[in-house]
């Protein structure tokens, strides 16, 4: 005959399994439901397009033909989507290798340039200097952002700009349409300079957040690799507006489709917005553990200079002095050309 303890201690473990299935049942419905609720956005928004006759962007036809208004502009845009097409995110390796890396280290933040390749109708003025000469072009850093602080933030100062001519700065991916502006393709957000609206992977839908910049203006872009949320500055002040789901290898990326040229600043000076300086939110220290080289030409306490004062024993058996000057006949030597 069983003990009134074992029928107690056997009624706790059919409350606990009750328990337990009851708590992993509900988990299983409320997952069912998310489950259940994207598969009906995902229809209702397909069955949408498919009425409406909407693209990808979400763009109807004839809405797409009003906003690209020209030849070039369709043709453009249709090149941009194809080019998606065959360069999808992750068909190119763009995580920071181990030996970029040791390039950060040794260089600190001056291990970020830009690139100008050759489809590019721009010039490089310095590491951090372009001069775009006229056309749709755009141009990328040669290292992604890293992603092991909570924040980075650059600058990019506008140096000259006709009226008439905008810039869209901003994050894009790599590889990325050399003649597209950022933010209008997919895995980009780009500022425009002349509208203060800023475009997400679409030239259509784009979200106004601040004010048209000008020659002397300062655009900062923030970026936080652990939620994908990039923000903006403007002249040291924080926009409230973000872009988000940016969970992928960016890279400082600007275009034109005029001439114009900036400065940029990852950190190597200053920032205009404070809080990036106290906190520093540059890409990388300002200064490398790769040490310069020595500095010759010192009067005292260099090995050089003492190994040249020390005769050798070859010296010591000539009777020449040891600070003979040796004469070339410069007229001898046969020069190129």
């Amino acid at each position: 005959m069983r003990s009134f303890r074992d029928s107690d201690g056997d009624d706790v473990l059919l409350i606990m399994f009750i328990l337990v299935a009851a708590i992993f049942g509900a988990l299983a419905g409320i997952c069912a439901v998310f489950v259940v609720f994207y598969v009906a956005t995902q229809v209702v928004q397909r069955v949408r397009r498919a009425v409406l006759g909407l693209d990808e962007d979400g763009v109807s036809e004839r809405m797409r033909r009003q906003l690209l208004s020209d030849d070039d502009s369709r043709q453009s845009y249709e090149l941009g989507r194809a080019f998606e097409r065959q360069y999808p995110y992750g068909s190119v390796n763009t995580q920071l290798t181990a030996d970029q890396q040791t390039q950060i280290r040794e260089r600190g933040v001056d291990a970020w340039e830009f690139v100008v390749s050759l489809d590019v109708n721009a010039m490089l003025q310095s590491r951090t200097e372009v001069l775009f000469m006229g056309g749709e072009n755009c141009v990328q850093t040669n290292l992604p952002l890293p992603k092991n602080n909570s924040v980075y933030y650059f600058e990019m100062k506008i140096v000259e700009k006709p009226a008439d001519v905008s810039m869209w700065i901003g994050l894009a991916t790599k590889p990325y349409p050399a003649w597209r502006m950022t933010g209008w393709n997919r895995y980009s957000a780009g500022y425009c300079t002349n509208t203060g609206r800023v475009h997400q992977n679409s030239p259509f839908q784009g979200t106004h957040i601040g004010e048209q910049l000008l020659v002397g203006d300062i655009l900062g872009v923030g970026y936080q690799p652990r939620s994908g949320i990039v923000w903006f500055t403007r002249n040291g002040r924080r926009y409230k507006e973000i872009v988000s789901g940016m969970l992928y290898d960016l890279f400082p990326t600007v275009s034109a489709d005029g001439p114009c040229s900036f400065s940029a600043n990852f950190g190597q000076r200053g920032f205009v917005f404070i809080e990036a300086n106290v906190k520093r939110w540059g890409l990388g220290p300002i200064e490398g553990a790769l040490q310069p080289p020595p500095i010759y030409g010192a009067d005292q306490n260099t090995i050089l200079l003492e190994v040249a004062a020390t005769p050798s024993d070859d010296d010591a058996d000539t009777d020449e002095p040891a600070d003979t000057v040796i004469q070339i006949d410069t007229a001898a030597i046969v020069r190129p050309g």
